[in-house]
């Protein structure tokens, strides 16, 4: 039997025992929870041939997850980086690293593509304040929503507005200034409907120097009943954050930090490093019941942002220089969105139904980089130095401005998408395919540089692709599931606006195929449920960015192969104690990746070794536990990660860690919620260590010891 024949065989074999278990478990029963993401129509996860995680605001607000991509925490498959105070949020989901910034991985809101203008997701400008409920698909699902969807798909759907009566406030306290203030209101309006409306404002002083945050969102939604058969949910979101950022510390070749003044506390980027993000979003939601046996849905969105970010960009530390330098850099930003698409929902019989749909897309970007420093379009290159010893500026009476971009730039997508869907009772089938046409312009103005493209200069490209998808369901008993499936996605190449004017327009879009099978059941007291998933994902025609002088060169390089399995279970031990577990095994190796260095001509193999950033294990355990007779609810959970190399010729593993969190709500009093939460509750020193080429050679320090005390108050 072939390699990954006999790795399927014993992963099935073995999940299928697991599932088969009678233990006592949770009483709520995940399974029978509906998610819309992974087949684009509601469905419980237990028919759902995908691996999918649900999480919800009740669950992410009990444990003090104040940023975005923090709720994400300890879902299998999954690795969340984030630099400072929840800046900068990587998500790397079976393996699949980012290239910039997210660019492998697709984020909705409310179904709606949250794309910037550089083909990235900048996770900070959606509005976390107003999401009720993440769903997460691991896999490719560019069948279902189109272009970056290479390792998954993350939807935040925003709270549901019913007829119930709600007026609430939310306030918090936390340690490092932290302060949060919040009130909602839901009201019905007539027989037509009803609204409701949330503001919250927070602040910060950040753990870190010069790390201080503001953040102010305002959230408006409406649900108009315009018949028997047809809703309109209407939605408006304002987000105005201002963060500062503290940059990265130095480490030696082997990733060990390197004490400086301040220590982790402490803050070498620029004086002003920060960034301040505005954005409006406004979307129209649909639905419609045109026959009994046909449903339309009609989505319309449009969002503007203005951003701005200052973020010097760390320079290896040499310590008989006697400074710290780093790169003096600004971007301004301004985009915006318009999106639309409609989808029709047939059941033709008992037996078939069909889901199609046609959108479109146009994203407008304008963006002016700023360099600041020394200069000499070499080793140098913009670089700001600060005294080792004082943190006192060397030189700057030296410094130089000069803008190396001034680009506007228009990405536009066409897509038309269909799946046939099949029900024969015990067995279930699933057939798509989603056809995306997109094109990019970018209309180069003059630096004034000289180093820019001067005289001006406007690039174009146009690809398409067709992603299949296909799925097999099969109920063993009424109380387990088994599921295979085919998936594939891409990603266009198109790349940051400021890398795209050297990008080869004969590169061919990054493809990724997974194949996948999963068990999912439950026991007949519904008290322990399980899901289980065992996958093989290959990536081929690597996009990989390789730095030219103050730019990069795009090129076609390179095959990633990973395999993994995903547990999620959830037991109900009795007397009100519940215990869930997730786990992800992960390896991720580079099959193929060997490139010279455009710079230096250095050749480089990183073939075979592991994907640097992914640990092999990487789980949670959480255990709660009611104690009624005094209102009380206490949980406890703990992160685990395993060990991971930190670069690509893998020269040094480590970064393993446990932290361990908890928390305790008290509902004693009608109307009042008191929580109090404690995350990294033993003060765990964990580093997010960032290397190049050469190995490691700086680290972003992870937050320490952080409490959170925070109440809501319902009338």
């Amino acid at each position: 039997m072939h390699t990954s024949h006999r790795f399927y065989a014993r992963i099935l074999s073995a999940t299928t025992a697991l599932v088969a278990l009678s233990l006592p478990a949770s009483a709520e029963t995940a399974l029978d929870e509906i998610v819309v993401t992974a087949t684009r129509r509601a469905t419980q996860i237990r028919d759902v041939p995908a691996s999918v995680s649900r999480v919800d605001r009740t669950d992410f607000e009990a444990k003090a997850t104040r940023f975005i991509g923090e709720e994400l925490r300890g879902l299998p498959g999954l690795v969340v980086k984030t630099n400072d105070q929840g800046t900068y949020t990587d998500i790397t989901i079976r393996g699949v690293p980012n290239r910039v910034h997210n660019d492998t991985i697709t984020i909705l809101m409310d179904g709606v593509p949250f794309v910037t203008g550089d083909d990235e997701v900048d996770m900070e400008q959606l509005p976390f304040g107003v999401v009720g409920q993440v769903d997460v698909v691991r896999g490719p699902t560019s069948a279902l929503y189109g272009r970056g969807a290479i390792a998954g798909t993350i939807n935040y759907i925003t709270r549901e507005v019913t007829d119930d009566p709600i007026a609430q406030a939310q306030a918090g306290i936390g340690s490092h200034g932290w302060w949060n203030a919040a009130t909602m209101v839901q009201r019905a309006t007539g027989d037509v409907g009803a609204i409701l409306i949330s503001a919250q404002a927070q602040g910060s002083d950040g753990w870190r120097d010069r790390t201080d945050r503001k953040e102010q969102t305002l959230f408006v939604k409406q649900r108009l009943d315009l018949g028997e058969a047809t809703t309109l949910n209407l939605t408006g979101t304002y987000v105005n954050t201002e963060q500062g950022l503290a940059g990265e510390l130095p480490t030696d070749a082997n990733g060990i930090p390197i004490p400086l003044p301040g220590g982790r506390k402490g803050n070498w980027n620029q004086d002003d490093a920060g960034f301040d993000k505005r954005m409006w979003t406004g979307t129209a939601v649909l639905t419609s019941d045109w026959t009994d046996s046909v449903t339309g849905t009609t989505r319309l969105h449009a969002r503007h942002a203005n951003t701005a970010g200052r973020q010097g960009f760390f320079n290896a530390y040499d310590p008989a220089a006697g400074t710290v330098d780093f790169t003096g850099f600004r971007v301004d930003g301004s985009t915006d969105t318009y999106f639309a698409e409609q989808q029709v929902d047939a059941r033709i019989d008992d037996t078939w139904r069909l889901l199609a749909g046609i959108s479109a897309e146009q994203v407008n970007a304008f963006h002016v980089e700023t360099w600041t420093g020394e200069f000499d379009f070499g080793p140098r290159f913009y670089t700001q130095r600060r005294d080792a010893l004082t943190g006192a500026h060397v030189d700057a009476d030296l410094w130089q401005s000069d803008h190396l971009l001034n680009a506007k730039a228009r990405n536009r997508t066409q897509a038309a998408f269909a799946q046939l869907d099949a029900d024969w009772g015990e067995l279930a089938a699933s057939v798509g395919a989603r056809l995306d046409r997109f094109q990019r312009k970018v209309h180069y103005g003059p630096s004034g540089s000289g180093y820019g493209p001067d005289p001006e200069v406007t690039v174009k490209d146009s690809d398409s692709h067709l992603s299949p998808k296909a799925s097999l369901r099969w109920r063993m008993t009424d109380l387990v599931t088994a599921y295979a499936s085919f998936g594939e996605g891409f990603s266009p190449g198109f790349g940051p606006i400021w890398s795209f004017r050297n990008r080869d327009t004969d590169l061919n879009p990054e493809i990724a195929r997974n194949i996948e099978a999963g068990v999912k059941g439950q026991t007949v007291d519904g008290r322990f449920t399980a899901s289980v998933t065992a996958y093989q994902l290959r990536r081929s025609d690597l996009l990989q960015l390789l730095p030219v002088g103050g730019s990069a060169r795009t090129i076609n390089s390179g095959k990633q192969r990973s395999r993994g399995i995903e547990l999620e279970a959830s037991a109900d031990l009795g007397n009100g104690t519940g215990l869930n577990l997730s786990y992800g095994y992960t390896q991720a190796i580079w099959t193929e990746n060997a490139f010279l260095e455009p710079d230096t001509n250095r050749p480089f193999d990183f073939t075979g070794n592991d994907v640097a950033g992914v640990p092999r294990h990487a789980g949670r355990v959480e255990l709660v536990q009611a104690v009624e007779a005094a209102s009380l609810t206490l949980r406890t959970w703990a992160d685990i990660s395993g060990d991971y190399a930190y670069d690509g010729a893998n020269s040094r593993k480590a970064g393993g860690y446990m932290l361990a969190n908890a928390a305790i709500t008290w509902t004693g009093m009608e109307g009042l919620d008191l929580t109090l939460t404690s995350r990294n509750l033993f003060d765990r020193k964990v580093n997010n260590v960032v290397a190049n080429n050469d190995g490691p050679y700086a680290y972003y320090p992870q937050q320490p010891l952080q409490w959170v005390l925070s109440g809501t108050v319902r009338f």
